[in-house]
């Protein structure tokens, strides 16, 4: 056992009776209460914890290419905690490990829900507000990953630092809506894999990014459930760079992106509420500054005149699914994804995944699937998919509806 000393003779003669009080005053300082919800020996506070080990192996073939074969990988280590921090405040951290980014703080927010009503405010770190699947972590996608046009036009995780309120009313005996306006620090944009996306650290308040969607839940049938919905993420102010092959760098400022989508879902269940049917979209447009390019300005050995060429204009696209589930333990699926690239003559990308995924029991899932992806200025490929993912504790994130 740990034992904590004081080195000072006031604090050991007080004993037990000083180490139950509160903080530790520093003389001629205000008086205060001992910090958080407890004092420090106190077992009262009990946070839900949980986790989540995310797991795939992949045997992927692409035409003409020796880039082929079988890959076993732990996707992810998820860590959560959430708990009221009062009766009005809740709070949750999402911490994620992967071979690819290391260990991060993916979210970690405040919820606020005091003012009344269906009212809240969320602060901290969190996933945006936007269409049906951006909130979600990709472990709890129906699919192995997102649809292709939301990795192009939106990338396969944005979470920003911001602050986000909530509200919902009744739309009649038999519906809802609810509508969300956010800002953020940054959302860098997806502009391809040799460039850099960055916003200055201090900005004018207008530069900020923000997102903002409105939806709404109506009934639809004896058992069926229509939703509706329209989103938006803008990105007003960011600049690009690149490494140029001298070692030294060509970058701009001042450009601007902003990405809406149009989503659409319904659903309908049997008698038991467990075997239904699930079909959903949702279409893309993304507007602004896209991607750029270095140009050489014809002297391809001088790369002291070499500037950026920015792409500027508009790209669309859309994904559809639909899912049945047969019981609470097996479902299966197809989604096809197909949208314009973020470069010149806007050439298509589309992905057709189908999958079926069996819940071996209520925390621990295995999905088999297989992905046909067709770029249009690239080669085919097809990858067979397995996923084995096992969930601990309380698994929950700030998602809303």
């Amino acid at each position: 056992m740990k034992h904590l000393t004081v080195p000072l003779i006031g604090f050991c003669l007080a004993g037990p009776l000083l180490a139950q009080g509160g903080a530790f005053q520093t003389p001629g300082m205000p008086a205060r209460s001992a910090s958080g919800q407890t004092d420090r020996f106190s077992s009262e506070f009990n946070p839900s914890l949980g986790g989540v080990i995310d797991s795939l192996l992949t045997w992927r073939s692409t035409d003409g290419s020796n880039d082929d074969g079988v890959q076993i990988a732990l996707r992810s280590v998820e860590a959560t905690m959430n708990a009221w921090v009062d009766p009005s405040t809740w709070a949750y951290v999402v911490v994620v490990a992967s071979p690819d980014e290391g260990v991060n703080v993916e979210e970690a927010a405040v919820n606020y829900n005091g003012f009344g009503g269906h009212t809240s405010v969320r602060a901290g770190r969190f996933f945006v507000d936007f269409g049906k699947q951006m909130q979600a972590h990709e472990h709890d996608l129906a699919t192995f990953e997102r649809p292709a046009v939301l990795r192009a036009y939106l990338g396969e995780e944005l979470g920003g630092d911001g602050v986000q309120f909530d509200d919902w009313f009744a739309a009649g005996d038999e519906g809802a809506i609810r509508y969300s306006l956010a800002i953020f620090d940054s959302l860098a944009p997806v502009v391809g894999s040799e460039l850099d996306a960055s916003t200055s650290e201090y900005k004018d308040a207008s530069n900020l990014a923000y997102t903002a969607r409105l939806t709404g839940f109506h009934d639809a049938g004896e058992r069926g459930v229509f939703q509706w919905g329209l989103s938006a993420r803008g990105l007003p102010d960011f600049a690009l760079d690149t490494t140029l092959g001298n070692g030294g760098a060509v970058g701009t400022q001042g450009l601007s992106n902003d990405v809406y989508g149009v989503d659409l879902t319904y659903g309908t269940s049997d008698e038991t509420g467990i075997s239904g049917w699930t079909f959903g979209g949702e279409w893309l447009t993304s507007r602004g500054d896209l991607n750029a390019q270095v140009d050489d300005m014809g002297t391809p050995l001088n790369f002291a005149d070499d500037t950026l060429s920015v792409l500027h204009g508009n790209r669309s696209g859309y994904y559809v699914w639909g899912e049945h589930a047969f019981n609470k333990f097996h479902s299966a699926g197809l989604l096809y994804s197909e949208f314009e690239q973020a470069a010149a003559g806007a050439p298509s990308d589309s992905e057709l995944v189908a999958y079926y995924t069996r819940n071996l029991t209520e925390f621990s899932r295995l999905r088999f699937g297989v992905s046909y992806a067709d770029p249009e200025d690239g080669n085919d490929s097809t990858a067979f998919l397995v996923q084995f993912t096992n969930f601990f504790g309380s698994h929950a994130h700030g998602v809303n509806w």
